[in-house]
């Protein structure tokens, strides 16, 4: 099997409970808390951190680098594993030059790794030292040093087309400025095209993620909660912790009960006598029974803001149009952060991205009316899980 395959029991020191797999040629983010287990999983990638009580395997093109049941582990330096650490890890007593050459195979030339550095931006900084150069300068450094463990020298002629190794990157982009990320980003871009490796990346960052990763993991507590594209994550959670890791604003309550064949109803309420509720067109999967309490979250990106005036033509199948008025209006710039109150059910707001320019066409201000085109992809329903 080619590609990284990852799948890791553990009760302490920490919890871990994870499995997911990275395919040749592909990147894939762990995103989630401060403190969730993300490096801890990268570490225990490269070797540098085993629990006493781990099992499970990790398998990287076909080699097994840890195998539990079978009694085998490879140390950290039989694993083709790059690292670019957090804070860089850099020896201080050794230039950018030395660093990088250090964890290249004899198969690197000092001018194969001249070559590395100048492509990132540090041929006239490849003799300073780690003290000598700024943090995101220090960061590229990293990476080369990272590189040369999991590509071929640019020497060599010919290359196997699936390297045996893995890339692992531990934040690298939070300590550069947006010219040297960008830099960064096709570095990787080319990477990609040249060496078919799996890619790992661990950030914070969910634009970052849903930029740069084929598929996203989302960490928290140890445990691989949910993996899948950028795209059906953030439309999609599996759950009300992953929406809320995700960053999702827009989680309600409610029932769903079944209507015609494919379809459902969404109530949104709260259920109190007091709530008259309001009912949302969604899909019916046939994964939840009628009358089932759900939890659900609003993909603002699929939400389309009309003039609370004006000629709309007859619905598509599905869509629900919502009356809100518009309560609150925080300017960021290119983007406000607006929250709206449903007219037909004035105890809950949504909450929306929209556009300095859509509000200006709109000629919108707090206060005023707008309609929402809600379509039923745009609702992502979860049973209410208990304990």
């Amino acid at each position: 099997m080619q590609g990284l395959h990852v799948q890791l029991r553990s009760a302490s020191p920490i919890r871990l409970e994870a499995e997911f797999d990275c395919g040749a040629g592909e990147l894939v983010a762990l995103v989630g808390p401060s403190g969730g287990g993300k490096t801890s999983m990268l570490r225990a990638i490269a070797g540098l951190w085993t629990p006493s009580d781990v099992q499970g395997h990790i398998r990287v093109a076909g080699q097994v680098w840890l195998d539990t049941t079978a009694g085998l582990q490879l140390s950290p330096q039989e694993r083709r594993a790059g690292l670019v650490f957090q804070h860089y890890a850099l020896f201080p007593h050794m230039t950018a030059h030395a660093n990088v050459a250090l964890a290249a195979g004899p198969a690197w030339s000092g001018a194969d790794v001249q070559t590395l550095l100048a492509r990132l931006g540090l041929a006239t900084l490849s003799q300073r030292r780690p003290s000598q150069l700024s943090g995101g300068q220090q960061q590229r450094v990293a990476l080369a040093r990272a590189l040369v463990r999991v590509m071929p020298a640019p020497s060599l002629t010919a290359s196997p087309a699936h390297w045996p190794g893995v890339l692992l990157l531990d934040e690298p982009f939070s300590a550069v400025d947006a010219p040297t990320r960008q830099t960064l980003y096709r570095e990787l871009a080319a990477l990609r095209q040249n060496v078919s490796v799996p890619m790992v990346l661990v950030t914070h960052d969910l634009q970052e993620a849903r930029r740069l990763a084929d598929r996203v993991v989302i960490v928290d507590a140890g445990q691989t909660l949910q993996t899948d594209t950028p795209a059906r994550v953030f439309a999609s959670p599996r759950n009300a912790r992953v929406a809320e890791l995700v960053g999702i604003q827009n989680h309600f309550e409610g029932h769903f009960f079944k209507d015609q064949a494919g379809w459902g109803r969404l109530r949104w309420g709260d259920g109190a006598p007091s709530d008259p509720g309001l009912s949302l067109r969604v899909f019916d999967k046939n994964k939840i029974d009628d009358g089932t309490p759900v939890t659900w979250v609003l993909n603002g990106e699929q939400v389309d803001v009309l003039a609370d005036e004006g000629s709309w033509g007859a619905l598509e199948p599905g869509h629900t149009r919502l009356r809100c008025q518009l309560l609150e209006v925080l300017s960021l710039g290119e983007i406000s952060l607006c929250t709206l109150q449903p007219e037909a059910l004035p105890s809950q707001t949504i909450t929306l991205n929209l556009t300095t320019r859509l509000l200006d066409r709109l000629q919108v201000q707090a206060g005023g009316w707008l309609q929402l085109l809600i379509a039923p992809g745009a609702l992502h329903i979860m049973p209410v899980r208990t304990k």
